[in-house]
């Protein structure tokens, strides 16, 4: 009997640490929560050969202010699809010599949620028309972007841009 309550004693040890604390909440895997995928494109507007400025929008729904026309990505749409919907959307251009240009994916850019950004910069050669989440489309000369108006980290965004136009190449993406 001795022997049996000593081999009982010992399988218990051993199965203590499998049986956890009574104390302790049960341990919980947080759900994924993915960040939203978006995307947005600096639009050169080009009269003939004649560089005029690029689209910004005024929002029409929170958060209010000026900003790079874009939107999200659905569910089964390339990025590149979704710009060119977007844009046509929002602010009825189609979009010529599109590529990328950087993605900008701080946690903080959009106060609502975590959205990464796929920015690219296009041309197009007529002027934007506002439609969808756009309450005003227009186009401003670099030297009058309306720098303290920006939602989100667009000015973050046009400032690369800027810094990219005027010959800094680290800046953009190489080809994706």
């Amino acid at each position: 009997m001795k022997t049996l309550c000593k081999y009982f004693f010992l399988l218990a040890l051993a199965f203590a640490p499998l049986a956890g604390y009574a104390d302790e909440p049960p341990k919980t895997i947080p759900a994924h929560k993915p960040p939203i995928l978006t995307t947005t494109a600096i639009i050169e507007i080009y009269e003939g050969e004649q560089f005029q400025g690029i689209v910004l929008i005024e929002r029409g729904k929170a958060p209010w202010g000026k900003a790079i026309p874009g939107g999200k990505v659905e569910y089964g749409e390339t990025v590149e699809n979704a710009v060119r919907r977007e844009m046509m959307e929002e602010v009825n251009l189609d979009l010529n010599d599109l590529r990328q240009f950087h993605v900008y994916s701080d946690p903080t850019r959009d106060f609502r949620h975590h959205s990464v950004e796929v920015a690219h910069v296009a041309k197009a050669f007529k002027n934007p028309t506002a439609g969808d989440d756009a309450a005003k489309a227009f186009i401003v000369k670099l030297e009058d972007i309306p720098w303290n108006e920006l939602a989100f980290d667009h000015a973050q965004v046009l400032k690369d841009f800027i810094e990219w136009r005027n010959g800094d190449t680290t800046l953009a993406m190489p080809k994706p």
